[in-house]
């Protein structure tokens, strides 16, 4: 009985031996693979963040731009970006021409698009050359166009009122201030278009078309003139004077051609009639030239 108690607790105490001896490694084994599991994830999740952002970077690479140098028409240095697969066409604001720099390296930009800039530019000059002569010539042949347009318009339109030729109308700037002041109405005393008298209006053709200074009545203006009596030595701008139911000069007009005058009518207000007509030739007292015209 004491010996199978002894033996017993040997056999115990084998056994516990036994299984401590197994516990211990089992433990180390499963310390082991709990250590490798977290390394293998902790790998991969380092793993996974350098992928996303070699990812980023890539997208962040593939989605910026290349630029490439070019130069203007007016020598300043601009920085022109180059889309791909996307033609760029040069542009032309304020008449100064961007075109894209060749680039030689198509390494460096493989989108670039090249271009012939000597021939581009060579356009743009030409083109910004050709705009800026016009816009300088413009003005003048307007002008010039304007000018001969008024001049032909007043020479054909009086020609045919003084029953002469075009051509025989050379003082194109009496014939404008004829034309100016045409048909304004008669008034006593007056000495503007709201109303004028002969003798201010010859006053103001005299100093618009001939700069020069008359006295205000027809009768001082006939004192102060050189008489010509005989009709047919009356020159363009020469005064011509009558005596209207007076004894005394009480009308004036300006001589222009082939017998017709321009005056101031009490009946028609500013307007030309001839001095072949029945009624001027019975009031016609003779013709006055100014000596210092």
């Amino acid at each position: 009985m004491i010996v199978l108690k002894k033996f017993g607790l040997s056999l115990l105490l084998c056994l516990l031996v036994v299984v401590t001896s197994y516990a211990r490694p089992l433990k180390e084994t499963n310390t082991k693979i709990n250590t490798k599991s977290k390394q293998h994830t902790t790998a991969k999740v380092s793993n996974s963040k350098k992928s996303n952002t070699v990812s980023k970077n890539n997208s962040k690479a593939a989605v910026k731009t290349p630029t490439v140098k070019s130069k203007t028409a007016d020598s300043k240095t601009i920085v022109a970006k180059v889309e791909p697969k996307k033609v760029v066409a040069p542009e032309c604001e304020n008449e100064k021409c961007v075109t894209i720099v060749t680039v030689s390296d198509r390494k460096k930009a493989p989108n670039a698009w090249s271009v012939n800039n000597d021939l581009l530019l060579a356009k743009a000059n030409t083109k910004v050359a050709t705009t800026t002569k016009k816009v300088a010539e413009t003005p003048k042949e307007e002008e010039t166009s304007f000018s001969t347009t008024v001049m032909d318009w007043v020479k054909d339109k009086y020609s045919t009122m003084i029953e002469v030729l075009p051509n025989q109308i050379s003082n194109v700037m009496l014939y404008r201030f004829i034309d100016d002041w045409y048909g304004v109405k008669y008034r006593m005393g007056g000495t503007s278009k709201k109303g004028v008298d002969c003798s201010a209006f010859v006053q103001s053709l005299y100093k618009y078309v001939f700069d020069t200074d008359l006295v205000r009545t027809a009768c001082m203006q006939f004192n102060s003139s050189q008489i010509i009596k005989n009709p047919a030595e009356l020159k363009e701008g020469d005064l011509v004077f009558f005596k209207v139911n007076s004894s005394r000069i009480s009308h004036v007009g300006v001589y222009l051609r082939n017998n017709f005058f321009v005056h101031s009518a009490s009946s028609k207000g500013v307007s030309i009639a001839s001095l072949t007509s029945e009624y001027w030739s019975k009031y016609f007292a003779g013709g006055g030239r100014i000596l210092n015209n």
